[in-house]
């Protein structure tokens, strides 16, 4: 294994009881453990990522999911790189309280040119759902959902039966590298310059160390 180029901070988010423990245990460990255990502030994880030659930690953090704009959830939004949320499918999902979590993660962390970091969209247990034709207008539905909120791209997914959590992940973290290398190239790596910034009020201080950087635009 080569050596860390870079440490990556993911933070999955959403209400209570969607499956954000078990996709991370899933993609971290492989494991799925189907008993529901709610995570009172957040739970931390770690694992190593290869891409294009070169190693990356990817930091997990599962933030608790009482209060959609808690002063914790902007804490946790500090330094992130990306962002998953995750709605359960199978529940009547109002859209216009749920995006209050990316929200309040866009509002807290941006890159150093003002541009959102990368989010993904999971509709989460799909495996309870049996009618594929059901499947296909959760997909055109939130594909546009998705499109008009900012969402980098979305996924249907099962955590119990291993479907689309690999492949969510590394859309997910291959995104923020190309994002980020587009900032200054393998040197944005190898001087451990950050370019993600803070902008909550919790704060007074810059997480931003290259604040020289030119503006450019993300294409979504």
């Amino acid at each position: 294994m080569s050596q860390i180029r870079s440490d990556l901070k993911i933070i999955v988010i959403g209400s209570s009881g969607v499956g954000k423990t078990s996709f991370v245990n899933k993609w971290l460990k492989n494991k799925f453990i189907d008993k529901y255990k709610p995570t009172i502030v957040s739970e931390f994880g770690f694992k190593i990522y290869e891409y294009k030659n070169n190693s990356y930690r990817i930091q997990t953090w599962d933030i608790g999911g009482q209060d959609k704009s808690s002063s914790m959830t902007k804490i946790f939004s500090r330094d992130s790189h990306g962002c998953i949320l995750i709605l359960d499918i199978n529940k009547e999902i109002d859209f216009n309280e749920e995006i209050k979590w990316k929200k309040s993660v866009d509002e807290n962390s941006i890159f150093v040119d003002g541009e959102k970091i990368p989010c993904i969209l999971l509709l989460n247990k799909c495996d309870l759902i049996k009618d594929k034709k059901k499947l296909e207008e959760f997909n055109n539905e939130y594909k546009t959902i998705c499109e008009k909120n900012g969402f980098t791209s979305f996924f249907i997914t099962s955590v119990k039966d291993g479907i689309n959590v690999n492949e969510s992940m590394k859309f997910l973290i291959e995104t923020i590298i190309e994002r980020m290398e587009k900032f200054g190239g393998s040197k944005i790596f190898e001087e451990n310059k950050s370019i993600v910034k803070n902008t909550s009020k919790i704060s007074r201080s810059s997480i931003s160390n290259n604040p020289k950087n030119k503006k450019q635009k993300n294409c979504c």
